[in-house]
């Protein structure tokens, strides 16, 4: 699936809906496309966080140690710092959904294989590693093409919306996953996770089967070459401060608060709460992102402003240092609640802005400058995370992490003053991106 080249036309609004009130306030879902796309990858979504919850418990039971707790995190998500540049160019100059099918049904055989090790009691950590490593690599080819489809599913002005709204399925599914992950864990072990995951992916498969683009969506391919299409893709960027500053800044919580997933099973080990608790406290962030998305969704121009993304920030930072200090189960909980919100409003603002900043044509490279830094760079946080949590505790770890993080907004908001008045007008350039105003 590609997306069409506002240099030459916008994107076609999404189809007028049958329920005007609906319409109004969640335009995203007046696309059927859109709906049928939400619906698959929230149910695949709630399998995803069922095997994420049940690795980190099956990774703790095999090594009992923080630091290969780590390692295993930065293995699955490594691929992401190689592929996501030449992925994006990939999804920049193929038929998307066609490169999002092939990643679907890898990830299904591996959580399958991963089912069937831990079924058999035969799972070694090195196997963990393994398929860990091979569900990276499709992730990485994925990424940047499930950012760049939605706004050929939704029109420009629903955009933000739309992003909202996945946040709210994700979020939802981490609050479900999670829950039946801690009881399956506690009933049956890690394995029905993984067999439940596995078939799972059939629901976003199925999606992306049924929905049909449109045609002005559908590009030829590029013949110029990877190298000068990814070159295309950072020319742009370095000429662009806002976008300079988005991405730069989205590399500090990529790299000192998401490690935070990774730490969590310490954090249920030394609350003493179990499987279950830890199920718990992943539910907990689910929460509040849920209660956060849907706030953001229903907003008119869906957190699309510098402003919201600094607070969101900022209240990452404070949540993770509360959470990462805090030894009572209920403020734990609220903390991590917080900290779900905090990210769904900086996330949401970032995504929406960089998406439409960027003209059509180069989407799909520059959201993988975003995933890259975003995402791509996270293992390399959870890496130090593990190694760093093994010398000084986890606690202390995610505090300064927090820290960090406010400090490194201070800085990017030193060297780009405009980050928090920053917004997009409604006035395409003659690239198709949006013009930012701050």
């Amino acid at each position: 699936m590609t997306l069409p080249d506002p240099a030459t036309s916008p994107p076609a609004p999404a189809p007028a809906s049958n329920s005007a009130p609906k319409a109004a306030r969640l335009p995203a879902l007046a696309s059927p496309t859109y709906r049928i796309f939400l619906a698959g990858t929230f149910i695949s979504n709630i399998g995803t966080w069922m095997q994420v919850t049940s690795l980190g418990w099956l990774v703790l039971r095999l090594t009992g140690s923080a630091g290969l707790l780590g390692l295993a995190s930065f293995v699955g998500s490594a691929p992401a710092i190689f592929l996501t540049l030449y992925a994006g160019a990939l999804a920049d100059s193929v038929d998307q959904r066609r490169l999002l099918l092939a990643t679907q049904v890898g990830l299904a055989i591996f959580a399958g294989l991963l089912a069937v090790l831990v079924q058999a009691d035969a799972i070694l950590f090195v196997e963990v590693l393994l398929l860990a490593a091979l569900a990276g690599v499709a992730n990485a080819l994925a990424g940047p093409a499930f950012q760049a489809i939605i706004p050929a599913l939704v029109g420009r002005e629903a955009l933000g919306n739309a992003i909202a709204l996945n946040s709210a399925q994700f979020n939802l599914a981490r609050i479900v996953g999670p829950a039946i992950a801690g009881v399956l864990i506690g009933i049956a072990g890690e394995a029905p996770s993984f067999w439940l995951n596995a078939v799972s992916f059939s629901a976003v498969i199925v999606a992306l089967v049924a929905i049909r683009m449109p045609t002005e969506s559908m590009v030829e391919q590029s013949r110029a070459g990877l190298w000068a299409n990814l070159g295309e893709g950072f020319g742009y960027v370095r000429g662009r401060k806002p976008l300079l500053a988005l991405l730069a800044l989205a590399m500090a919580p990529a790299v000192f608060i998401l490690p935070y997933l990774t730490l969590l099973p310490i954090f249920a080990n030394e609350l003493r709460i179990g499987a279950a608790g830890l199920g718990l406290l992943t539910a907990s962030i689910g929460v509040g992102a849920l209660a956060g998305a849907l706030a953001v969704a229903f907003r008119r121009r869906a957190g699309a402003n510098g402003r919201t993304l600094a607070i969101g920030l900022s209240m990452m930072a404070l949540s993770v240092t509360v959470f990462a200090l805090s030894r009572i189960e209920i403020l734990t909980c609220l903390a991590l609640a917080a900290l779900g919100a905090s990210q769904v409003a900086y996330y949401t603002s970032t995504n929406t802005l960089i998406q439409l900043l960027s003209p059509g044509r180069l989407r799909g490279r520059i959201m993988s400058i975003y995933v890259l830094t975003s995402i791509g760079i996270s293992p390399i946080g959870s890496l130090l995370a593990g190694g760093v949590a093994e010398v000084i505790g986890a606690p202390l770890t995610l505090a300064a992490g927090g820290v960090l993080t406010i400090a490194a907004l201070l800085v990017v908001g030193w060297w780009y003053p405009d980050l928090w008045r920053l917004r997009v007008e409604g006035v395409e350039t003659e690239s198709g991106a949006l013009r930012p105003k701050g």
